[in-house]
């Protein structure tokens, strides 16, 4: 048999084996296998490759540190007090003219390295902690329950979560966990910010509280929300800059009340100005400012969770518990 370069799996969405690497590989228990690293597709079988994140610690040299100490022995001359020229601009004119560099070409970690080699000067170290993936196992195709990508709000934006469900234990019996008929009851300290998760794989967002309904408890979870303003002061600067004066003055005239000392904007409602008016600017970041918020999507009753693991997956359907009133924003 030849298979297809999808992969489709019961459901109604096909996809390609490059969406599905760093999809987290989650037991029928709710525990974390590890991610997707690649998958083989051969002619009789489609194997997953799972890796694990371990920790990797490492002697590297401490580089900022390494710079305060040259800036220490940085001697201003007479000529550049006179054109108050900063020590940083000094400290990398003398190593662009010890390693023969151009003024053009910018200086990286290694330049710095290899200056204090020249000068003989000590290089600091520290111990740093990376992470590297490590191969852990195989997961056959036929063992996946689903498979789904779901974008969700997350902090400075959104991100998308890709979940590939196990119709088996498979971590649950590689730690040695027993496996549970029923979920029993967590406090709020246990479970929070733990990932939410249908029935699907849908991703629903993250444990925020234990919550109560009458006569029983349940779960409140969150998604992260970005919400946009632009500062007024540094938009109409950047609009006279850049000879859009007419422009400047309506948004001085309809959104700065001198009387208010008003200088935040949402986005939407600069855009309902935009509108409005019919004029259209870029907007530099330089002028944004951001703001990241809980926002709370879901109150789901706790007879209503399949298994409490590395994650919360859920008996349901994120759209039977939107029919049944517990997805309120989703």
């Amino acid at each position: 048999m030849t298979w297809g370069v999808n992969l489709a799996i019961k459901m109604e969405r096909a996809y390609r084996a490059d969406e599905l690497v760093d999809a987290l590989v989650i037991d029928s228990e709710g525990y974390i296998y590890g991610k997707v690293g690649k998958i083989a597709i051969n002619e009789n079988e489609i194997l997953l490759f799972a890796d694990e994140d371990k920790p990797d610690e490492k002697t590297i040299a401490d580089v900022a540190s390494l710079k305060r100490s040259f800036l220490g022995e940085v001697k201003k001359t007479f000529g550049s007090r006179i054109r108050r020229v900063s020590l940083e601009d000094i400290l990398e004119t003398d190593i662009r003219k010890e390693l023969g560099l151009g003024l053009a070409e910018p200086l990286n970690d290694q330049h710095y390295l290899k200056y204090a080699e020249r000068l003989g000067f000590p290089v600091p170290y520290v111990m740093a902690t990376a992470e590297r993936k490590e191969h852990k196992g195989t997961v056959d195709l036929n063992k996946v329950e689903n498979i789904r990508i779901t974008v969700i709000g997350k902090e400075k934006g959104t991100t998308a979560i890709k979940v590939i469900l196990l119709s088996e234990p498979k971590e649950a019996e590689f730690r040695n966990i027993p496996i549970q008929d029923k979920v029993p009851y967590r406090s709020t300290e246990a479970i929070k910010d733990k990932l939410v998760i249908d029935s699907e794989g849908n991703a629903l967002g993250y444990v925020d509280s234990v919550v109560l309904f009458k006569g029983i408890p349940g779960i409140r979870a969150y998604v992260q929300a970005t919400g946009g303003q632009v500062n007024l002061s540094l938009l109409t600067r950047y609009l006279d800059q850049s000879g859009q004066s007419d422009v400047a003055d309506q948004v001085r005239k309809h959104l700065m009340n001198p009387e208010s000392h008003r200088y935040l904007l949402d986005i939407e409602e600069l855009e309902g100005f935009m509108r409005q008016f019919r004029v259209t600017f870029r907007l530099p970041e330089k002028v944004m400012m951001t703001q990241d918020s809980r926002e709370f999507v879901a109150d789901i009753p706790w007879d209503a969770i399949h298994k409490i693991g590395d994650v919360v997956l859920l008996k349901s359907t994120l759209t039977d518990l939107r029919s049944q009133g517990y997805v309120q924003r989703l």
